[in-house]
C-alpha cells in the first residue's frame, strides 16, 4: 500500500507527453493551445468608428453633411474644417476627421449639423493598431482555448489551431448483481449508478468517454468487455472488481492482457483498493471501487490530473485551499481521510460544514457538497474550529482548483 503522495507521482510519471493535432476553430474551445499565435494584420486594420455618430473635423459651432459613411466602405476624406459626416459603428473614419460625436448630442437641420456637447479631440475612434500590431502574439502555446481565444484567432487569419490531444477514454463497469437503472432490482441486485457517474464527471470537465461498457464478476465475460473498451480508446476506468475478493478478477484479466500495476491500494479512505496499470502501447487504466463515493474521490483527486496532464494543461495539481471546520472529525491513524464538504468563502476565510454520511456507499451525501477536505494519515481527528486543508470540486472551482 503506497501514500497518496506516491500515487499520485506514479500516476504522473507514466502519463504520455501530450501530442498534437489541428482542429478547427468551431472544435478548439476547451482544449490547450499547442502553438502561439500570431496576428498577419493590425486590429483594427484602420481607424473606425466606437458608435453610430458623426465623424467631425475641428470644433465649429455648425457643419456641413457629406454623404453617411456606412461600415465596409473606404470614404473620402472630409474636404476640410467645418464638414461632418454620419457614420455608423465598425465604419472607416475619413481621413481628416479628428472625433466622432454621438448622435445623442447632436441636432441636423436642412443639411446642417449642431453639437450641444463637443467630445475631446480623438473621441470614440479605435485607431489602426490600437489593439493588436501585425506580427503580434496574440495566443501563446499553453493557453486554454475559451470563446474569446477562438474569436481572438479569426481576428488574427486563423481557419485551425494546431491543440494538444486529448484523450481517449473508456468505461467498464462489473458486477454481478449490477442492473441497468430502468430495471427493478431484485435480491442482492443493485442498479447501475457508476456507469452514468463517471461518464458524467468525465464529460462535464471535458472528457467524454467514447463508450461505457458493463461486464458481470466472469473472467470470460470480463476479459472480452476489456478487449473492447481497450480496443477504442487510451484510457480504460473501471469500477468495481478491483479488491481482493474472490470474485475480483478485473486485476489478474487486465494481466493477461499485458497490462502491468503500479501499485493495487493505496493508503487513503474512502478508496484503498484504488489501482493503476499500464498497457501495451503506453494504454492507462485506472480501476476505481465500486463504491459510488470512492469513485468520486478517484475520479477527483487522480484521474482527472492525469487527463489534463495528457491533454496539455500546464497545471495538473490540485490546488490546496485552507478552511476552518463547523464540525469535529474522527479518524483512526494509518491512512489518509478524504471528506466531503460544503465550503463557503466568508470575509474572514473559508468555512468548512461536514454533511452527515453513512459511508463510502452513501451518495446522497454528496449532494450539495462543492469540495474534499482531508486528514493526514497521522490524525486521529480535528475539532470544531480546527483549519484543515481541502480542495474545491473540479466542478465548482474550474481552473482555479489547480496549480
Amino acid at each position: 500500500m503506497i501514500s497518496v503522495q506516491e500515487a499520485l507521482n506514479t500516476i504522473f510519471a507514466n502519463t504520455p507527453s501530450a501530442s498534437a493535432e489541428t482542429v478547427v476553430l468551431e472544435e478548439a474551445a476547451g482544449r490547450v493551445l499547442a502553438e502561439d499565435v500570431v496576428s498577419d494584420i493590425a486590429m483594427p486594420p484602420f481607424d473606425r468608428s466606437a458608435m453610430d455618430g458623426f465623424a467631425v473635423w475641428g470644433e465649429c459651432d455648425e457643419y456641413r453633411l457629406m454623404d453617411e459613411i456606412p461600415a465596409g466602405l473606404q470614404p473620402p476624406p472630409l474636404s476640410g474644417e467645418g464638414v461632418a459626416a454620419a457614420i455608423m459603428t465598425g465604419a472607416p473614419v475619413p481621413r481628416g476627421a479628428d472625433r466622432v460625436v454621438m448622435v445623442e448630442v447632436t441636432s441636423v437641420k436642412d443639411n446642417r449639423l449642431s453639437i450641444r456637447k463637443m467630445p475631446v479631440k480623438g473621441a470614440n475612434i479605435c485607431w489602426k493598431a490600437e489593439d493588436i500590431t501585425k506580427g503580434q502574439t496574440v495566443l501563446t502555446r499553453g493557453n486554454l482555448i475559451t470563446s474569446a481565444e477562438v474569436g481572438i484567432a479569426a481576428m488574427a487569419g486563423r481557419e485551425t489551431l494546431s491543440v494538444f490531444r486529448r484523450p481517449v477514454v473508456s468505461v467498464l463497469t462489473t458486477g454481478s448483481e449490477v442492473i441497468p437503472p430502468v430495471h427493478i432490482p431484485g435480491s442482492g441486485q443493485v442498479r447501475n449508478a457508476n456507469g452514468v457517474l463517471i461518464s458524467s464527471f468525465l464529460t462535464q470537465a471535458g472528457f467524454s468517454p467514447v463508450k461505457v461498457f458493463h461486464s458481470a464478476d466472469d473472467p470470460a465475460s470480463l476479459r472480452n468487455a476489456a478487449a473492447q473498451a481497450l480496443a477504442v480508446s487510451d484510457i480504460l476506468v473501471t469500477a468495481g472488481g478491483v479488491s481482493m475478493g474472490t470474485h475480483d478478477y478485473v486485476p489478474s484479466v487486465l494481466e493477461d492482457l499485458g497490462f502491468k500495476f503500479h501499485f493495487r491500494t493505496v493508503a487513503q479512505k474512502p478508496g484503498k483498493p484504488f489501482s493503476f496499470a499500464i498497457g501495451p502501447g503506453g494504454k492507462m487504466m485506472f480501476g476505481l471501487p465500486g463504491n459510488p463515493v470512492s469513485v468520486l474521490v478517484g475520479l477527483e483527486m487522480y484521474v482527472l490530473a492525469c487527463l489534463r496532464l495528457y491533454s496539455g494543461f500546464g497545471r495538473c495539481r490540485r490546488r490546496e485551499l485552507t478552511g476552518e471546520l463547523t464540525d469535529s472529525l474522527r479518524k483512526k491513524p494509518g491512512r489518509l481521510n478524504y471528506f466531503r464538504t460544503i465550503a463557503e468563502q466568508t470575509p474572514e476565510g473559508w468555512i468548512l460544514r461536514i454533511p452527515s454520511t453513512s459511508g463510502s456507499g452513501d451518495l446522497m451525501s454528496t449532494r450539495g457538497t462543492n469540495s474534499i477536505a482531508w486528514l493526514s494519515s497521522e490524525s486521529t481527528g480535528a475539532e470544531e474550529g480546527t483549519s484543515v486543508p481541502f480542495s474545491l470540486m473540479s466542478w465548482a472551482g474550474g481552473e482555479s482548483c489547480w496549480e
